[in-house]
């Protein structure tokens, strides 16, 4: 069965959030894997990681802090795009082709 373009078109949507959120979600395990214990145990909880504020943040939390910030705005910026991307889809499927 071939695939419509405007479902080919949702796919790159689904896949570019969902792509987006694993990509965020690997590298902040792999930079939780080099982290001392101590430094895992005043994280939140999984699949975030949310580090603590800024103001009771330990020298050793600084880098990773940082890669969260940076993780959670790439993924922002692909969310974004797919939106676009959404829109600019369901914009073609209504306005449909001149006859």
């Amino acid at each position: 069965m071939q695939l419509s373009p405007e479902m080919a078109a949702f796919a790159l949507f689904a896949m570019l959030v969902m792509g987006s959120a694993q990509w965020r979600r690997s590298r902040l395990r792999r930079a939780i894997r080099d982290l001392p214990t101590r430094a895992q145990r005043q994280l939140g909880p999984e699949p975030l990681y949310q580090p603590p504020p800024d103001q009771e943040l330990p020298e050793d939390l600084r880098r990773y802090a940082a890669l969260h910030r940076r993780t959670r705005l790439v993924q922002l910026g692909v969310w974004a795009l797919a939106f676009l991307w959404l829109g600019y889809t369901l914009y073609s499927v209504l306005k449909g082709t001149p006859q």
